[in-house]
């Protein structure tokens, strides 16, 4: 059993480490046009090669949707073994549910119309579709997802400061990456906490292979911890 939960966290470290690497790579192959004049806008469109890239960036970050669940899975199964009975763990795993949610939309609405328009010789629309598709896709990743990936960093980082589920200083890591991407959202750049949401899923990972299956200090039985076993007293 303990063997499994190794190879539960080894995989859920691997997993975040897939998950930054896709979505590093698809938020860096693309650069979406936004505020451009209407002959500007029409141009980048017609490019082959950057409707191309529009495909590959919306691929890579659907694939990093679920890389970030099978993470997210692992990382509350070992919030959840030091404190069965926490509802905030829940709490953690439907705001991770809704970020993907929220990231696959984001994806779509990005690479649907370069998609459209090579496969299926659809030909480019209005400049009007091109603006709103191109919204769309920026505000449910920048507002929405980001948002809910706060919500995942902050609830998760308070339950391990409480708990010791891990290291105490990715709790602390969790805070701070938190609080400015709750400022980047208010400040409506939502879109450049996407690095602290990268550091925060690396420490997690790094944690989880580095701690496979560990039990916490609160966890460790008098036996374990080289104490006797107590003895029964027949009255």
């Amino acid at each position: 059993m303990l063997r499994n939960e190794k190879r539960s966290d080894l995989i859920g470290a691997i997993a975040g480490a897939a998950f930054v690497l896709l979505l590093f790579l698809s938020v860096a192959s693309l650069d979406l046009p936004r505020g451009k004049p209407d002959q500007e806008l029409q141009t980048w469109w017609a490019d082959e090669g950057l409707r191309r890239a529009s495909i590959v960036s919306m691929y890579l970050m659907l694939l990093a949707a679920p890389c970030f669940l099978v993470f997210l899975t692992r990382l509350c199964a070992r919030l959840r073994k030091v404190d069965v009975e926490d509802s905030w763990n829940a709490l953690v795993q439907g705001a991770g549910i809704v970020f993907v949610a929220l990231l696959s939309v984001s994806a779509v609405t990005r690479g649907v119309i370069a998609q459209a328009v090579r496969f299926n010789d659809e030909p480019v629309p209005g400049v009007d579709t091109l603006r709103y598709a191109t919204e769309i896709s920026q505000a449910a990743y920048a507002f929405g997802a980001v948002l809910f990936a706060t919500i995942v960093i902050a609830t998760a980082s308070i339950l391990i400061l409480r708990t010791g589920a891990l290291m105490r200083w990715v709790g602390w890591v969790g805070v701070g990456v938190s609080a400015l991407s709750l400022a980047a959202i208010v400040l409506q750049v939502g879109g450049l906490a996407t690095p602290l949401i990268h550091v925060w899923v690396l420490c997690i990972s790094l944690q989880l292979f580095r701690t496979r299956s560990a039990r916490p200090a609160s966890a460790v039985s008098p036996i374990d911890a080289g104490q006797p076993r107590p003895q029964n007293v027949l009255t």
